[in-house]
């Protein structure tokens, strides 16, 4: 049955003006002069006024300075006329900036023009957002073809885009117990070398403390101490005027070992909100893995090195010593037929000539391997056409080529992309005993491509990678520039090597 209202049962209006008072949600409503005519207890809440101050007060005092001409020209504008929403940056209680959508009306209340607006606050929503996105991005940048330093100067750039930090730092441990400047942002020019000098003068670090306890410590007042503090007389000038004075720091801790510390910079008074302090920790944990990862490909260039070495070694053995050895008995042959006959001196010296042409044609290539000078003067294609010419020399192997354009890459890249070529075609001369090998180097759109076919002897791709082929070196050039390798083989059936790396990575 529909209810009957009586004189004491609320009227409608009376209803929604109760309504909007208690709602959750701040609701203003503005004149066509700007100024706020309404406020509800959530608005004031926000802003963190009360409603008689706000009462007007002009809109445009609480949007951001830098957002201002074009948010009041968008709510002058017959755009607001319809229902609608936009999104802008308030500030909210303390002056803190606020993300926000308004969501707005117009309407007429007895020939008066009013605009009402619902303020959504999204600030944490958005903030989560963007600790999702750059923690995803801090990820793939870990498989990046880039040194440690510059990893980490991008983290730090990270944590202070998307929280309210001023400045970070990444700190390292070193092995005699000092902290070495990893990675920055947002800390003033020559602050690094300055404030390992005060460590060197025993000034205390919140970074060590952290690294020493396994735990996150929060110093306050950093600056006021530090000035007060002689063994900081090194940072003195460039920290007198700096706006932070609250100092987070996270160990970064691998397995049971601390290897350093992330600093996070924030105002004077100011202690980080929770939501700051897990992504931080997970910033933390971001760098660890670069360190880590660093320290994995520090470990594996070095192998590769040994391999490389091992093989030059096998290569002089096998080629160039063994020609001495045989002009050295050619030569000894000669001199003993000059003494005895010597009509037959002839044959050993045209002997010790073929040896002695052959060897220098040895060593010129195992020089060219060691240095390709043409990868720089020519480029990956100019030295690939090199190798291949040396290829033909060396093994009598037929050499197809279809070489596109120059990749754009970085000269390291290239440099491996050129190892990878040069093992696989020393593998399909030495080893393959191959006697056709077509080689292919493209770049299509973002990708690198380099194919290696012979009709060598094959293998067991299936079965673990035979080392001395040096297969597995490749793998890891390859996957070093964030690409991949792979190898098709059967016994009797020859092989392909096929590297693919992105170019827009491996140009960086």
């Amino acid at each position: 049955m529909p209810v009957t209202q009586t004189s004491a049962f609320p009227t409608t209006d009376e209803i929604v003006r109760t309504l909007v008072e208690v709602v959750p949600t701040p609701v203003v409503v503005a004149d066509a002069a700007g100024c706020y005519v309404y406020v509800n207890p959530a608005a004031s809440q926000f802003f963190g006024r009360p409603a008689d101050e706000l009462i007007g007060a002009e809109v445009i005092d609480s949007i951001v300075p830098r957002e201002r001409e074009e948010v009041c020209s968008f709510l002058a504008s017959s755009a607001v006329d319809q229902p609608g929403r936009r999104s802008m940056t308030l500030l909210g209680r303390d002056r803190q900036e606020r993300e926000v959508v308004l969501h707005h009306t117009a309407l007429d209340l007895r020939g008066v023009r009013l605009l009402t607006g619902i303020i959504e606050d999204v600030t944490e929503t958005r903030r989560v957002r963007r600790e999702a996105v750059t923690l995803a991005q801090s990820a793939a940048r870990l498989g990046i073809n880039r040194s440690l330093n510059a990893t980490l100067d991008v983290l730090a750039q990270s944590v202070v885009e998307t929280t309210s930090a001023l400045a970070c730092g990444v700190y390292l441990l070193e092995k005699d117990g000092q902290l070495r400047t990893a990675g920055t942002f947002g800390l003033p020019d020559g602050y690094a070398e300055a404030i390992a000098d005060a460590s060197r003068q025993g000034a205390p670090r919140a970074a060590l403390r952290a690294i020493e306890a396994r735990a996150t410590v929060i110093e306050e007042d950093v600056i006021k101490r530090r000035l007060a503090d002689p063994r900081f007389a090194s940072v003195h000038a460039m920290i007198r005027n700096q706006p932070w004075s609250v100092v987070v720091s996270m160990p970064l801790i691998h397995g049971a070992t601390a290897v350093g510390a992330l600093n996070a910079y924030y105002p004077s008074g100011q202690r980080p909100p929770e939501i700051d302090m897990s992504f931080l920790r997970a910033m933390a944990d971001q760098a660890t893995s670069a360190v880590d990862y660093s320290r994995l490909l520090r470990a594996s260039r070095e192998k590769v090195a040994l391999e490389e070495r091992q093989r030059l070694a096998r290569d002089l053995h096998d080629s160039v010593s063994q020609a001495v050895y045989g002009i050295a008995l050619g030569a000894r042959s000669a001199k003993e037929l000059l003494a005895k006959d010597p009509a037959q001196v002839q044959e050993p010296l045209e002997y010790v000539l073929r040896l002695s042409e052959a060897a220098l044609a040895e060593m010129r290539a195992l020089i060219f391997e060691l240095r390709p000078e043409a990868l720089e003067r020519e480029g990956l294609t100019g030295a690939l056409k090199h190798h291949t010419a040396v290829l033909r020399v060396r093994y009598g192997i037929a050499v197809e080529e279809s070489l596109g354009g120059e990749p754009v890459m970085s000269w390291e890249s290239k440099e491996a992309l050129y190892r990878i070529a040069q093992e696989a075609l020393h593998n399909a001369g030495r080893h393959a005993r191959a006697t056709e090998v077509r080689l292919v180097l493209s770049q299509v759109d973002s990708q690198v491509r380099l194919e290696i076919h012979d009709n060598g002897v094959g293998f067991d791709a299936g079965s673990a990678l035979p080392g001395h082929f040096g297969l597995n070196t490749m793998r890891e050039r390859a996957t070093g520039l964030g690409g991949t390798l792979a190898i098709e083989s059967h016994p009797g059936e020859g092989t392909i090597v096929r590297a693919i790396i992105p170019a827009n990575e491996a140009a960086r």
